[in-house]
């Protein structure tokens, strides 16, 4: 029997134990046995693994997070062990391995594709940061979380005329902001810290008071400005007061939504059959609703 295996690293996104499923599913079709190693990178080095079965990955599917765990591990950038990870693959009779994560995970797939194993990425962070893809798992599960916090904040905020700076998750991309944002009828949005003026901000809060609107919303992206930054700026240089809220991992959790368990399993899927066509080095993304693969080499 051949084997493959897989393993979820960086930050959990919602979806991901959707995907393992997906993968489970398509290898059980070509008799393969699927190895989840534990705890992201770390557990590849260390070969510390399950065994996947439906009985084992089914109760997980709906679940947000990873049930085999992840991490970032510093050890496995020391180019030795990644040598001496395939060699340890090889003996084993590990046929490919699919890496589920962000760009900093697929660094490590592509390094391990380079010394000859077969690797696929599947783009899982709910920061939407992976530039190649439209879409990343766990997004669109993210935003729900955002706007249903954010809403149930709202109910108080309106009934105290209170003005609200919250700031989202993402260090590297805005998108997380710009689309709570649009949800909620923010009354600004700062995805990146050109989006931020002083005095735009201090009119917006006038046109909605002046509208009757009981509460006003700023949604800001941690890589654009802190939300204490936020308040701390508008209460200096203008008379009204904020209360800053970050949200934190709030975010990460909860049962993934029908979108992020139907890509999860999309995208599962399709590694399976993407290994089995010997393609290595490449990860899946989505365009126009369209899973295709491309190249992490970035000179490709």
């Amino acid at each position: 029997m051949r084997k493959i295996g897989l393993l979820t690293s960086g930050g959990d996104a919602p979806g991901m134990n959707a995907t393992i499923n997906g993968i489970v599913e398509e290898a059980r079709k070509y008799e393969i046995e699927v190895r989840g190693y534990l705890e992201g990178f770390d557990g590849l080095i260390d070969n510390q693994f399950l065994k996947l079965t439906p009985r084992k990955v089914k109760p997980h599917v709906s679940s947000g997070g990873t049930f085999i765990g992840s991490a970032r591990s510093q050890r496995f950038l020391q180019a030795d062990i990644q040598r001496q990870v395939v060699q340890r693959l090889y003996e084993e009779n590990i046929y490919g391995l699919i890496i589920i994560g962000g760009d900093g995970s697929f660094r490590g797939a592509l390094k391990l594709s380079e010394l000859g194993l077969l690797t696929i990425g599947i783009p899982a962070t709910i920061d939407n940061d992976v530039k190649e893809t439209e879409i990343c798992l766990g997004f669109n599960t993210a935003i729900r979380n955002v706007v249903e916090t954010v809403d149930i904040i709202m109910q108080s905020a309106a009934s105290h005329r209170h003005l609200y700076a919250i700031e989202v998750m993402g260090r590297k991309s805005g998108d997380i902001a710009r689309r709570s944002g649009r949800a909620l009828d923010a009354e600004g949005i700062i995805a990146e810290i050109g989006d931020f003026d002083v005095k735009e901000v201090e009119q917006a809060i006038k046109n909605s008071q002046a509208i009757g609107k009981r509460y006003q919303l700023f949604v800001i992206a941690e890589g654009a400005m802190s939300a204490e930054a936020f308040q701390k700026i508008m209460e200096e240089e203008t008379n009204f007061s904020f209360h800053a809220l970050r949200l934190g991992h709030i975010q990460r959790g909860g049962n993934p939504v029908a979108e992020d368990r139907i890509l999860g399993m999309d995208f599962g899927a399709l590694a399976v059959k993407e290994l089995l066509q010997g393609v290595t080095g490449k990860a899946l993304a989505v365009k126009d609703n369209k899973i295709f693969t491309y190249s992490l080499k970035k000179d490709e």
